[in-house]
């Protein structure tokens, strides 16, 4: 009877090891889960925070000539030929269109002259490439005088480096040559020679 009763107290002793060794590792297993729950969701929010606080991107186009408004526009993404025409008022009656690709997409700090019909030389000439030294002159940007907006218009050249050549200009005085425009860090060959033929200095 006795070694019943032992028999009896071993067994019920060991389920209830096992009850409490199971109920342990259940809540071990839960803790985990929650904790990499909670890591997820972190790694969820700081995704998301990165997120809102990237810049959007804006695209500046100069465009001049035979449109009604000329000037500096900005767009949300590369825009086509099209679309800067029209953000401008539209071609002039005496807008030479027959060479523009118009379905074209600009890039980003691109200047775009629209001719005038008297201004091509020769019929099937683009009005968009043609030189015409007159006009070219006239639409140089001085990196002297130029402010943070007109910089933003050449070629490369985003709102930091614009900012960049104005302090340069407020710390060093003027520009001598064009080529003194390489001394401001982060323009270098590269980025001169994409600007060279749009830049001046006075």
């Amino acid at each position: 009877m006795k070694e019943n009763q032992i028999k009896y107290i071993i067994v019920a002793a060991a389920v209830v090891l096992f009850g409490v060794l199971w109920i342990l590792t259940g809540q071990k297993k839960d803790q985990g889960s929650r904790e990499e729950t909670d890591i997820f969701r972190s790694e969820t929010d700081f995704v998301e925070e990165e997120k809102t606080d990237l810049p959007e991107g804006k695209i500046y186009v100069h465009i001049t000539g035979a449109v009604k408004n000329p000037g500096v526009y900005i767009f949300e993404k590369k825009p086509r030929v099209i679309e800067v025409v029209e953000k401008a008022g539209g071609f002039k009656k005496n807008a030479s269109t027959s060479g523009i690709n118009q379905a074209e997409i600009v890039e980003d700090g691109t200047q775009i002259v629209i001719r005038n019909r008297g201004d091509t030389k020769a019929s099937g000439e683009n009005p968009l490439e043609q030189e015409q030294p007159e006009q070219e002159i006239s639409s140089l940007v001085d990196i002297n005088t130029a402010g943070k907006e007109q910089l933003m218009t050449l070629s490369g050249i985003g709102e930091s480096k614009a900012m960049a050549i104005i302090a340069y200009r407020e710390e060093h005085g003027k520009f001598k040559k064009i080529e003194d425009i390489m001394n401001i860090t982060g323009i270098k060959n590269g980025v001169f020679d994409k600007i060279k033929s749009q830049i001046k200095v006075s």
